[in-house]
C-alpha cells in the first residue's frame, strides 16, 4: 500500500495558502524587530492592543474562552452594535470569523525577531474586489508596525 505524501506548513505558510484560496484576500507580512512571545502577546491582546492596531475595531471584549476557542464582541468605530467574532487561537496561529469578514494572523520566530503575517478578506457579496483596498488599508495604517511597537513596549 502506497502512502500519500504529507507536508507540514508553519503558520505563516499556512496563512499564505489560505490567502491564495480566498477570493479578495489581502495579506501583509514582515519580519518584526521583537521576540515571538511579545509579538504574539500584543497581536492577540484583543481587548487592549487590537483596537490600537486595527482601524476597523473601535472596541473589543472577550466574552468567552474555551480551550482554543475565543468569542469576542467587536464594535467597529462607526457602529453602535457589537459584532461577534469567533476565534481559533493557538500559539502562532489565529483565525477569526465575523459576519462580514475573515481574518488571520500567523507568526514564527526568526532568531530574536518574528515573521508575522496578517490576512483580511470580506465575505459579503462583492468582497472579492476588496483585496487591493484591504492591502492599502493595512499598509497605510501601518498595522504591522503598530504590532511591533506594542510588542516592544511590552519589553520595557
Amino acid at each position: 500500500m502506497t502512502s500519500w505524501p504529507s507536508v507540514e506548513l508553519d503558520p505563516v505558510r499556512r496563512l499564505r495558502v489560505l490567502a491564495e484560496a480566498i477570493p479578495g484576500a489581502a495579506v501583509a507580512e514582515a519580519v518584526l524587530d521583537a521576540p515571538f512571545d511579545d509579538v504574539w502577546a500584543a497581536a492577540t491582546d484583543f481587548e487592549n492592543a487590537v483596537p490600537r492596531i486595527e482601524l476597523f475595531i473601535g472596541r473589543a471584549r472577550v466574552v468567552s474562552r474555551e480551550g482554543e476557542r475565543v468569542r469576542v464582541q467587536i464594535t467597529p468605530p462607526m457602529m453602535r452594535r457589537p459584532q461577534p467574532l469567533d476565534v481559533v487561537l493557538r500559539p502562532g496561529w489565529c483565525w477569526m470569523v465575523s459576519p462580514l469578514a475573515v481574518a488571520g494572523m500567523a507568526a514564527v520566530p526568526e532568531g530574536e525577531r518574528t515573521r508575522f503575517a496578517h490576512l483580511e478578506a470580506l465575505t459579503v457579496p462583492g468582497g472579492r474586489v476588496a483585496g487591493p483596498l484591504l492591502s492599502a488599508k493595512m499598509a497605510l495604517a501601518g498595522e504591522l508596525k503598530r504590532i511591533e511597537r506594542i510588542a516592544r513596549e511590552r519589553r520595557v
